[in-house]
C-alpha cells in the first residue's frame, strides 16, 4: 500500500488486551485500508492514562466496555497522517495530527452545540474502537484530526488528548465562579493535576491557588510546573483545618478534586465558601458518594461534574499549547517503547510516576 510518499505496510505492531489483568500481547495486526472520510495515521506516540489501568483490570466490564476483546487500548494519541479516504482533503497527508479521542458518530443535540464529548452515540478511543498502542492507527473521520504542525516535542503532546483536555474544561468550567481575592484547591496533583495547575494560572492568574496531594514528590513536582501559592499534604495535617487555616476561616471558592473518591469528596467539600463550587472530575472507585445536604442548600453550594471536552476544546487546548501557555513537554516524564508497555502499566498502576507516561514508537 503506497501513498504520495508513504508506502505502508499490510501489517503492523499492536499491544492487545486479550485478557483482563494479563500482560498486553504485541503481536502483527493487518493495517486497515481507510475509504470514504477516514485517514490512517502512522503513531508517534500514546499516552498511557489511568482510564487505561481501568480497562486493562476490566473495571468497566459492568458498563459492558470494552466493546470488544481483544482490543487496543490508548484514547491519547498522536501522529502523522500517511493515507486517507477518497472524500478527505489530500493537503492533509503528512500533516502531525492530535486525535480527538470522543468521536461522535451523529448529530444530536448535544453536538449541534458544541459538546461533542456527551454525544448520545460515541466511539471512544480504546474502549469502542482500537486505540494508539499500535504502529497505525485507523480514524474513520478526518473532522476528528487536531493540527500539530510546528510545535517542538509532538510526542509530548499526546496526554493533551485526554488529560491536558479534561483538566482545561473543569477550570474552563468553574473560572465564572472565582474572583481576585478567592482561593482555588486542587485534590491530586498527579498525571491530571500537573495540567489542573498550569490551566488554574493561565485561565484565572489572579486566584490563590492551593495545592493538596499526599505525596511530597507530586506537590514539588506540581509546583515546578506552575505558582502555587499554598500546598497541603493530608497525611502529614488535618486538610479541612489546614486550608480554614490558609483562608482566613473563609474558605474556598472552588474545588478541582481529581480524585473524587467517596472519603475525598467528604473531606473537601467541607471547605467550600458560600456559593462555592464543588467540581468532580477523577473517578477513584465507582461508590457512591455522601454530601452534607442541609449545608449544601443553605449555603447554595455547586456540585457540577466534569467530563473530558469537546473537540474545539481539543483544538484550543493546542493552540494554548502552541503559544507556550502550557508547559506540556515537562509533564511528560517517562518515554517508553512498545515493547515496554506492560511496564508503564504497571508503574501507572502502582503509583510509581510523576505526571504523564508515553509509549513513543520510531
Amino acid at each position: 500500500m503506497s501513498y504520495i510518499g508513504f508506502t505502508i505496510p499490510n501489517t503492523h505492531r499492536a499491544a492487545l488486551l486479550r485478557e483482563f489483568n494479563k500482560p498486553l500481547v504485541v503481536e502483527d495486526v493487518p493495517t486497515v485500508r481507510p475509504e470514504g472520510e477516514a485517514v490512517l495515521v502512522r503513531t508517534i506516540a500514546a499516552g498511557i492514562c489511568h482510564s487505561d489501568i481501568h480497562a486493562w483490570r476490566g473495571d468497566y466490564r459492568p458498563a459492558g466496555l470494552p466493546k470488544k476483546i481483544p482490543i487496543v487500548l490508548s484514547h491519547e494519541v498522536v501522529g502523522v497522517v500517511v493515507a486517507c479516504g477518497d472524500r478527505v482533503p489530500k493537503h492533509l497527508i503528512g500533516r502531525k495530527v492530535l486525535i480527538y479521542p470522543w468521536q461522535y458518530e451523529d448529530e444530536d443535540e448535544f453536538t449541534l452545540v458544541g459538546l461533542t464529548q456527551l454525544a448520545r452515540r460515541r466511539l471512544r478511543l480504546g474502549l469502542d474502537v482500537d486505540g494508539g498502542l499500535q504502529e497505525y492507527l485507523y480514524v474513520r473521520h478526518y473532522k476528528f484530526l487536531v493540527d500539530a504542525e510546528g510545535l517542538a516535542d509532538i510526542p509530548a503532546l499526546a496526554p493533551l488528548a485526554c488529560a491536558g483536555l479534561t483538566t482545561y474544561r473543569a477550570i474552563k468550567k468553574l473560572a465564572s465562579y472565582v474572583g481576585p481575592e478567592d482561593y482555588v484547591v486542587v485534590v491530586g496533583l498527579g498525571g491530571l493535576g500537573s495540567y489542573a495547575v498550569q490551566w488554574v494560572r493561565t485561565l484565572i492568574p489572579y486566584t490563590n491557588l492551593v495545592g493538596v496531594d499526599t505525596r511530597d514528590e507530586a506537590i514539588e513536582f506540581a509546583s515546578k510546573l506552575a505558582k502555587v501559592d499554598y500546598v497541603v499534604n493530608p497525611s502529614k495535617v488535618n486538610p479541612v483545618d489546614e486550608v480554614m487555616r490558609i483562608t482566613k476561616n473563609r474558605g474556598v471558592k472552588a474545588v478541582v478534586d481529581l480524585v473524587a473518591s467517596p472519603k475525598v469528596v467528604a473531606t473537601y467539600i467541607n471547605v467550600l465558601d458560600t456559593r462555592g463550587v464543588y467540581v468532580l472530575v477523577g473517578h477513584m472507585g465507582e461508590e457512591g458518594i455522601t454530601v452534607p445536604r442541609p449545608r449544601i442548600i443553605r449555603n447554595e453550594l455547586v456540585i457540577m461534574g466534569s467530563y473530558t471536552g469537546s473537540l474545539a476544546e481539543q483544538r484550543e487546548v493546542v493552540e494554548l499549547a502552541r503559544s507556550g501557555r502550557v508547559n506540556y513537554s515537562a509533564v511528560v516524564t517517562t518515554r517508553y517503547r512498545l515493547e515496554d508497555v506492560n511496564e508503564a502499566l504497571k508503574n501507572v498502576e502502582e503509583g510509581r510516576t510523576l505526571g504523564r507516561q508515553i509509549v513513543v514508537f520510531d
